[in-house]
């Protein structure tokens, strides 16, 4: 009997503090389990930081703690979340909660959730892993790749470049496969260039989408299993063996081929490109990445002295000469060449390593390329080509990629 007064006294507490967050705050009616339509979702991390996080609501939603349904929670209330030792805590208003994690779902369950001026599928989920707190899109994986095609790839104006998507799409879908296999228990993958752009629902088009639907739970797939698969802008005219970009071994679909000639990708805008860059600027580059001290040196010299098979730069030599006379030599290597000399105006990496270099006589570093990316795997410009061109996305899949066929997944 004094255990059923106690659940009946902490039930009416429950009840009388849930209102007076706020005025748009209500609790729930009924204390249903969420349950993910699919039983196997992807987990997109869309925030993250350390210690506490504010969440301004943009449109009504259902907020669980853990699995149980809390409150309804109106537009223009602020969740703050919040680490506590251990303890992963929310405030609302007045009120605190706290639970190994939070969920957060759209009031009406067909419309997509927002979340700092972007709408997703699918749930968000709040959790804590270790001092920071991550903020997860959890939804089926299709529907992730809906976001995903046309965040990476131009859609065009009419269905020309139709097989060139449905050939993104595969890569994609066999790319969050892999990522799925990591085994990370708060998220899988994220939702830029460290994995591949994510743009959630805002970022669908309808051509894009209809790309992932026709390729429904299709991979890449490499001796029956899902290959590992890479892409980039426009490869300069040859795709890159994938032992030069990420140190692994030898690949056989992965040893680069030939783009055309002319190139597919020659249709690209960033096909071919400059960058100049007055001595300071250059040397400054080296400075920041530490292999030079405070040392005033200036610019003596700078060749390539070995190249690859497609013509990407494996090691760039430069010398400078200090004002004791002293002369010091810079060896860079393959793909680090890129974060190290930067484009000229320093806001991004250099396109590509498919580059000439040369100095004028008012000693400006002149480089001359060709390419966007690291060059592994599928050229999206040539898909694109080949795509307006006739070819099929298998076509374009076995030219990128040869050696794999296209599978279902298991």
């Amino acid at each position: 009997m004094y255990k059923k007064l106690c659940y009946v006294f902490l039930l009416y507490f429950i009840i009388l503090i849930l209102p007076s967050c706020s005025t748009t705050t209500r609790l729930a009616k009924t204390k249903k389990e969420y349950i993910p339509s699919n039983s196997a979702p992807i987990k997109v991390l869309l925030n993250e930081q350390e210690f506490n996080l504010s969440y301004t609501v943009e449109s009504p939603l259902i907020l669980y703690k853990n699995e149980k349904i809390i409150a309804i929670v109106k537009s223009r209330n602020v969740l703050s979340f919040f680490i506590t030792g251990n303890s992963l805590k929310l405030k609302i208003a007045d009120s605190i909660f706290d639970a190994a994690y939070f969920q957060l779902k759209p009031a009406e369950e067909e419309n997509p959730i927002s979340y700092k001026g972007r709408s997703y599928r699918g749930i968000l989920k709040v959790v804590k892993d270790g001092n920071t707190i991550r903020v997860v899109n959890q939804l089926p994986l299709e529907d992730y790749l809906k976001g995903v095609v046309p965040a990476e790839m131009p859609t065009g104006r009419d269905d020309s470049y139709f097989e060139a998507l449905k050939a993104f799409a595969i890569c994609a879908r066999t790319y969050a496969i892999n990522r799925l296999k990591s085994n990370n228990e708060v998220f899988d993958i994220y939702l830029d260039m460290r994995d591949q752009a994510y743009g959630g629902a805002s970022a669908e088009k309808e051509l894009a989408s209809r790309a992932v639907n026709e390729t429904f739970g299709r991979i890449l797939k490499y001796n029956d299993k899902p290959a590992k698969v890479y892409y980039h802008s426009s490869c300069g005219g040859h795709t890159e063996n994938v032992k030069y970009v990420f140190g692994l071994k030898s690949i056989p679909y992965l040893q680069g081929v030939e783009d055309g000639d002319p190139p597919n990708c020659s249709i690209a805008s960033n096909f071919s490109w400059e960058e100049k860059y007055p001595e300071n600027v250059f040397i400054e580059r080296l400075r920041t990445s530490t292999f030079i001290g405070d040392k005033n040196f200036s610019l003596k010299d700078v060749k390539i002295k070995d190249t690859d098979e497609s013509g990407r730069v494996t090691l760039l030599e430069i010398t400078l000469l200090s004002n004791d006379g002293e002369e010091k030599i810079i060896k860079l290597e393959g793909n680090k060449i890129r974060s190290i000399i930067r484009t000229a105006d320093n806001n991004n990496i250099l396109r590509s390593t498919m580059f000439n270099i040369s100095i004028d006589d008012d000693k400006t570093v002149i480089i001359t390329g060709k390419g966007y990316g690291h060059g592994v795997g599928l050229c999206q410009w040539g898909a694109i080509h080949q795509s307006v061109e006739g070819k099929s996305y298998k076509d374009i899949l076995s030219f990128y990629f040869p050696g794999t066929e296209v599978g279902r997944l298991k």
